[in-house]
């Protein structure tokens, strides 16, 4: 058998592709069956082969074959159809000859035409009386009889689909001053595969896309007909395999654990010529199972978690079969909840994202508060709902997703008129498919970030005077080792802990000026990480790199490249931290410029890492209580801007820069 590796390469390159004729090409050597070929394997997969997997409704296990498996050989699946005619390559049509008129101009004929025996020369005599009367016809016509013997032959048995044999039939003599022609034909479709109407060879080209096809030759007046058996020379008959494979599923959406059953088809018995007809799973890279014999192999899968799954049936040998892709979801619906507000109330935007489009389901798509109250309506086409309320800070407030049906209500004259979806259900949905884990909303974040440490500087607790000025922070931004700044200390982390505060990690051990280059930006990335790592700080946090403006101090920054922001993703992310860029967010800055260069090449890096901007610098007195409504700049193309430094200490007495951020921001909270 064909290697895993191998059957996906074949799929990048053709997607329908064919199957030997059973009875004609040599056996391949599968690798070892599920059951003996003695065994009776009638009987369920155990346990250990697969507990996805079980036996459709009313099948018997296939013998020597895999794990719940069912084969058969189902009439009319993948029929033959008729193919298209073509000249061999190399070759020139027949011509007409004599004003014989031919139902096909694709065929070559070639052969010499009858050499008829010339009559023996009459004695040189003497002879007396009246000469002897001369034939009413040419004496070369009076043999040409046409062919009593023909012989068919194809250039292969089984070719992929589409692709053309050439058959050729050729006469014990030529057709050439007789009113016949050698047609083909091919029987199995009563098609007419091309004709000659001279010599006593006549070759043709013929590609179909599926099924096995018998062909027969005759020597008959041309006709577009199969010629009635015993009415004109005819040929043996010869058989060329035009192989397709087709796979199909029971349901294509469906919840979790729901089953549903694959079936492999291909147009011809794999038995006879030792060869299997596959299922695989290209998403999880795994064959589902296989059977040894027959035309239709099947199986009832079924995933216990949401996904979508790209299948395809495959007929060993050579040459292969794979068949076009299906896909088969597992439904699976996520939400995020997202307010910019205080934890305390405001407006929260709910997106609820299934992975399948539901216009054409049964189901719909709701999200619920936590009191079973369907937020504003139920959506049911494409696999988004968007849809907004109002949290009014009584109580904390969690969201859930939804896919199922609306209940089936009896409703009013007024009712029917008015009801549609976009209206709110009357009751929960029913027949529930997939449920989204409970997601409370963002919120804004109020926090500093510091030079100085929180606590244990010799010029005071920063802490008490920041908790005492302009309230307590949830957040505060600290770096990862000693530069210009001292490092954060054990102290600094154990008070984070105390009052649950989030610790947004920064690196800057570095020149500011040097932020160019891949190199240069993962070597970053390696030393921010394993400093976050001798902190204990775990993998999923944040890790932010300082790009500050270019200026006297650092006059390079103004080279920021993408090959730097570039490197100091990958070496983060492997990591399994998340990166996050410290810079300035104001569309067309020397960062902005940057990032927008890389993520137009690498989109990934858009969605996968956040940016803290440090502008709108504003001016003015803010604290906890009065801070801005949450309005950073961004690049304009693209990422995830969670964090905004809004106003720089500029010497303060107390001395923070005051920053914003969402929620979702992935903050280090120590315990």
């Amino acid at each position: 058998m064909r290697s895993v590796g191998h059957l996906l390469a074949s799929i990048s390159v053709v997607l329908f592709a064919l199957a030997p004729v059973a009875s004609t090409v040599p056996a391949t050597q599968p690798v070892h069956a599920q059951c003996g070929p003695d065994s009776t394997c009638d009987r369920a997969p155990s346990a250990d082969q697969s507990s996805n997997l079980s036996l459709p409704d009313g099948r018997a296990q296939c013998h020597d074959s895999g794990p719940a498996a069912a084969c058969g050989s189902p009439v009319g699946i993948l029929p033959a159809m008729a193919g298209r005619s073509s000249t061999p390559a190399g070759t020139n049509a027949c011509s007409p000859v004599d004003g014989k008129a031919l139902p096909s101009a694709v065929a070559t004929c070639s052969g010499s035409p009858a050499v008829l025996a010339s009559p023996a020369p009459t004695p040189t005599t003497e002879v007396t009386g009246t000469p002897a009367p001369a034939p009413s016809v040419p004496e070369d016509s009076l043999a040409a009889t046409g062919p009593t013997q023909l012989t068919l032959t194809a250039t292969a048995e089984s070719v992929h689909s589409g692709q053309a044999a050439t058959i050729a039939a050729t006469a014990d003599a030529s057709v050439g001053g007789t009113d016949l022609a050698i047609e083909i034909f091919d029987v199995t479709t009563g098609t007419l595969v091309g004709a000659c109407g001279q010599g006593s060879r006549c070759q043709v080209s013929y590609a179909a896309l599926s099924g096995i096809h018998e062909f027969a030759g005759f020597v008959t007046a041309p006709t577009t007909t199969v010629p009635a058996a015993g009415a004109s020379p005819e040929s043996n008959h010869v058989r060329i395999g035009w192989l397709n494979t087709a796979i199909a599923a029971s349901q294509a959406v469906v919840g979790p654990g729901t089953p549903v059953t694959i079936t492999a088809t291909s147009t011809l018995d794999v038995q006879p010529s030792g060869r299997w007809l596959e299922i695989y799973d290209l998403t999880a890279g795994v064959r589902v199972t296989y059977c040894s014999r027959g035309t239709e192999c099947a199986t009832t899968l079924k995933m216990p978690s949401a996904g979508v799954h790209e299948l395809v049936a495959y007929v060993t040998g050579e040459p292969e079969a794979v068949s076009t892709p299906i896909y088969v979801t597992w439904l699976g619906v996520s939400l995020s909840a997202t307010s910019i507000g205080p934890a305390s109330g405001g407006t929260v935007w709910l997106k609820a994202t299934a992975n399948a489009d539901l216009t054409n389901t049964p189901w719909v798509l709701g999200i619920y508060d936590k009191q079973g109250h369907l937020v504003d309506h139920a959506c049911k086409t494409g696999n988004t709902c968007v849809v907004s309320t109002w949290m009014d800070g009584s109580s904390k407030q969690a969201y859930t997703a939804m896919i199922g049906t609306l209940p089936n209500t009896k409703l009013g004259i007024v009712d029917s008129i008015t009801h549609r979806v976009g209206v709110p259900a009357p009751t929960p949905l029913v027949a529930i498919q997939a449920k989204s884990p409970a997601v409370e909303p963002t919120h804004l974040l109020w926090g500093v970030d510091s030079c100085k440490a929180i606590v244990g500087d010799p010029s005071g607790d920063l802490f008490w005077n920041v908790v005492k000025e302009m309230g307590t922070p949830e957040f505060w931004g600290r770096y990862l080792t000693d530069t210009v700044c001292p490092g954060i200390q054990a102290g600094e982390i154990a008070l984070a802990a105390r009052y649950h505060m989030g610790i947004l990690p920064i690196y800057n051990d570095y020149d500011c000026s040097a932020v160019q280059y891949y190199s240069t930006g993962h070597d970053y990335a390696v030393a921010a990480v394993a400093a976050a790592r001798r902190l204990g700080i775990p993998a999923g946090r944040v890790i932010a790199i300082d790009i500050e403006p270019a200026g006297a101090a650092c006059p390079g920054a103004a080279n920021v490249d993408s090959g730097f922001i570039e490197g100091w993703y990958d070496g983060i992310s492997q990591a399994g931290y998340v990166p996050v860029y410290y810079g300035n967010g104001t569309s067309g800055s020397d960062f902005a410029s940057a990032w927008c260069a890389t993520v137009s090449r690498l989109p990934n890096i858009a969605t996968a890492s956040d940016l803290w901007t440090f502008e709108p610098s504003l001016l003015g007195s803010f604290s906890k209580v009065s801070n801005p409504g949450f309005a950073p700049y961004d690049p304009g193309c693209g990422g995830n801007t969670l964090a905004w430094q809004y106003v720089l200490s500029g010497g303060a007495v107390i001395d923070v820069d005051q920053d914003e951020a969402i929620s979702s921001l992935a903050l280090w909270y120590p315990s």
